[in-house]
């Protein structure tokens, strides 16, 4: 149908408060209504006498046919056979609901079917209520149905007067559920309304969730009577339903409570043989549980922890799949939950999982909205830093060329005898220090700048030898050992032979500086293995007490480094250049200090540009 049936509810509720005079012409007003919303050729209801065996009147459109609208028996129309079974379903080109009274049936709903129409099974609810309110219009109050939660001897005008309370109520509450679309407050709100004492008369709410992966049900949520009261000021003149807030003092307070803790302790199999909730929730329909303690053995544990009373369960249901189950009690009272309550709770489920669903809809656009906040953030940022770069490599290279000529008249001086301690002193600090920027200087140029990897044949070994008489003077006086385990043979590798043997000294000049008062550095070198293919691995270990494991994730970061004198782009630029050879630089702690691991394979893919 291409109609909201709810919404259709919600007109309906709206159209009874006001034409509460004439019951004729209300239900004429309803019948048009329903006509009008379901694009129904017509719409009709006929009053049987006491025996249902005569149509005595009818009320319906003005498009519905004469002979519908004249006294006549039953016998011989086409839906004869339905009334008698007492179903309610489609003949020809009509959809026929038959109500039942106090004693047998008072009446049927006839809606005419268009070309092209159809009335789905889901329409049924819709379909009920409104026959059922028709027959309170305009039948005697002894042909209808006594409700089993009403008073003895109270007559079809009171029952009518109840529906027409419900539907207020659900008019009212569906409108509370829309009024927001926080999806924290809205689980609380649409507890909250499931326990007003002007619904259903349910003493507890409950909501459970399922992990459809993991196969199981998980308490959410658990509210009570007293806590919904004292949330929305229930019993007041003027209800806070209409405009409703929960407030986070509220939220709280009602996450606080001994049930609600109870509750969220509580895990169910999603299984439909296991328990009441799981079968709601896969049928997709009101599951009723009349005697707790008499279920399986899960639903019997669920009801010794929760001490729940006659309960039913109704799956709260979105567009496409369910959402979760929402389970309702009498704990105090130990009432059965009559059809009437069962009524009610599925149409107030119904409102409730639309309303989530819309509510779980914005806040996935909201997550969505603000990781593309987020990636436009770094995106800004990072172009900030590329400029920052690009201006930091130009400052650098305009640096380098004043700093040379600095650098070599400090060496000269450092060299000459200047007859004063101090003089020959500061020369050395000249001298040292402006080594120190010209390095600084030459990493930020290799870091800003493309490299272009020359690929030819190289030997670690080599690498290793060459690297070594660089850095050996300074083992020997800073008192570090030094030893390597080769496991022969190993084979020369295809890779930049000056980018590679950098990345060996960077990694045996952070050792040495790990260790200013002495150690020992091992490395090793051995055949690999590195995604599927023949690799060589180079390890670099020293006994500098290792990295802190808060900063061991950042140390090939630009610009990190934990020495205070460092650059922080060592680690960078060697971790770039080893994946540029399609390799992987690793850092581990061993048991005395850091260990650094290069995997190289022996036969890279072709390099390019980076």
């Amino acid at each position: 149908m291409p109609c909201d049936n709810f919404q259709l509810l919600h007109d309906y509720a709206r159209l009874c408060v006001k034409l509460p005079g004439d019951p004729y012409r209300t239900a004429q007003c309803l019948l048009g209504h329903l006509s009008q919303s379901l694009n129904l050729s017509y719409a009709a209801f006929l009053v049987l006498d006491a025996q249902g065996l005569l149509i005595t009147r009818a009320c319906g459109t003005s498009t519905a046919p004469g002979w519908l609208l004249s006294p006549q028996p039953l016998s011989g129309t086409p839906w004869q056979e339905l009334v008698n079974e007492e179903r309610s379903g489609q003949v020809e080109h009509h959809w026929v609901y038959p109500t039942r009274g106090k004693h047998g049936l008072c009446g049927l709903l006839v809606c005419g079917l268009g070309d092209g129409i159809e009335f789905c099974e889901a329409d049924g609810t819709v379909a009920s209520a409104v026959s059922t309110s028709l027959a309170g219009l305009l039948c005697a109050p002894e042909d209808i149905a006594s409700q089993p939660d009403m008073e003895a001897g109270s007559g079809g005008r009171e029952s009518h007067v109840r529906q027409l309370r419900e539907f207020r109520l659900l008019y009212r509450i569906s409108r509370a559920l829309h009024s927001t679309l926080n999806l924290d407050e809205l689980t609380h709100l649409v507890l909250s309304a499931a326990v007003l004492p002007e619904g259903a008369g349910f003493e507890r709410a409950m909501l459970f969730t399922a992990n459809e992966k993991t196969g199981v049900l998980q308490g959410m949520l658990g509210v009570s009577r007293d806590a919904a009261v004292e949330a929305l000021s229930v019993g007041t003149e003027d209800l806070i339903l209409d405009i409703p807030h929960l407030g986070l003092d509220v939220i709280e307070a009602q996450r606080a409570t001994l049930l609600n803790r109870k509750v969220i302790k509580q895990r169910l199999l999603l299984n439909a043989e296991d328990n009441a909730l799981a079968k709601a929730y896969l049928s997709r329909q009101v599951v009723l549980v009349p005697h707790p303690d008499n279920g399986e053995a899960s639903s019997a544990r669920l009801a010794r922890e929760l001490d729940l009373g006659p309960y039913a369960c109704a799956p709260l249901s979105g567009r496409d799949r369910a959402l979760g189950v929402l389970l309702v009690d009498n704990p105090v009272s130990r009432e059965q939950i009559t059809p009437a309550c069962l009524w009610f709770l599925e149409l107030f489920a119904s409102q409730a999982g639309a309303a989530l669903e819309n509510a779980r809809l914005v806040q996935r656009l909201e997550r969505a909205h603000e990781d593309l906040r987020e990636v436009q953030e770094r995106l800004i940022q990072g172009e900030k830093l590329a400029v920052l770069g690009e201006m930091a490599a130009q400052v650098a290279h305009e640096l380098k060329n004043p700093l040379v000529s600095i650098g070599g008249f400090a060496q000269r001086l450092e060299r000459q005898d200047l007859g004063d301690p101090r003089s020959n002193e500061y020369s050395s600090i000249i001298a040292r220090e402006v080594r120190r920027m010209e390095e600084m200087l030459g990493n930020i140029l290799a870091f800003s700048k493309k490299q272009l990897v020359c690929l030819d044949e190289c030997s670690l070994l080599e690498m290793l030898s060459e690297v070594l008489e660089l850095e050996m003077d300074h083992f020997q006086r800073l008192g570090i050992d030094f030893e390597q385990h080769i496991s022969e043979p190993v084979p020369r590798i295809v890779g930049d032979c000056r980018l590679l043997r950098q990345v060996l000294l960077n990694l045996l000049v952070n050792a040495r500086q790990a260790m200013p008062q002495g150690g020992k550095i091992m490395v090793k070198i051995a055949r690999c293995i590195l995604r599927g293919e023949e690799a060589v691995e180079v390890e670099v270990e020293d006994t500098g007490g290792g990295i802190p494991s808060e900063m061991i994730r950042n140390i090939f970061n630009p610009f990190f480094s934990t020495n205070p004198k460092g650059t922080g782009l060592g680690l960078s630029i060697s971790h770039r250049i080893v994946e540029h050879h399609y390799g992987e630089l690793e850092v581990v702690n061993g048991e005395q200090g850091a260990r650094f691991i290069v995997r190289l394979p022996v036969h890279p893919a072709l390099a390019v540009s980076r």
